[in-house]
């Protein structure tokens, strides 16, 4: 069990925050299926946005993985997960569309992605001006994550 003696207070602060916003996300999922994520508060649409791109941010690509996924696998340290999960809660990623932070190693790759037009989805010369519409399309398929 991770306690703030075993991994660090940064650590911990920081596992039981990406912790309480999945699970506020996930309460949510229910209610973006049946009304609509034009119904949800301005807050809880923020909240829905920053786990959305942890969870792409946490999905990276491994070495073990890299015959089946085509990517090659990328060693980021602890230091480098933490700041990525921090910024992202910070909202420093808020203008970036979420694919710009799949299977990526460090989270300012997302930044090199969406200027070489990677992660920019339909627009490629910068980050996306509203993400609303990545938001709105996962939320008619919530099973896919």
């Amino acid at each position: 069990m991770a306690t703030p003696g075993i991994v660090g207070a940064r650590h911990y602060a920081l596992a039981q925050e990406i912790r309480r916003t999945l699970a506020q996300y996930a309460e949510l999922k229910d209610i973006i299926a049946m009304l609509g994520l034009e119904q949800l508060s301005p807050q809880d649409r923020n909240v829905v946005a920053r786990a959305r791109r942890l969870e792409r941010f946490l999905t990276q690509p491994f070495f073990t993985t890299e015959h089946f996924t085509g990517l090659q696998g990328k060693l980021v340290s602890l230091e480098e997960a933490l700041d990525g999960c921090e910024r992202i809660l910070n909202d420093e990623f808020k203008d970036y569309p979420e694919s710009a932070l799949y299977m990526i190693g460090a989270v300012d790759e997302a930044k090199q992605k969406v200027q070489s037009g990677k992660g920019a989805g339909s627009d490629a010369s910068g980050p996306a001006p509203e993400p609303q519409a990545e938001i709105e399309q996962a939320a008619a398929d919530p099973d896919e994550s």
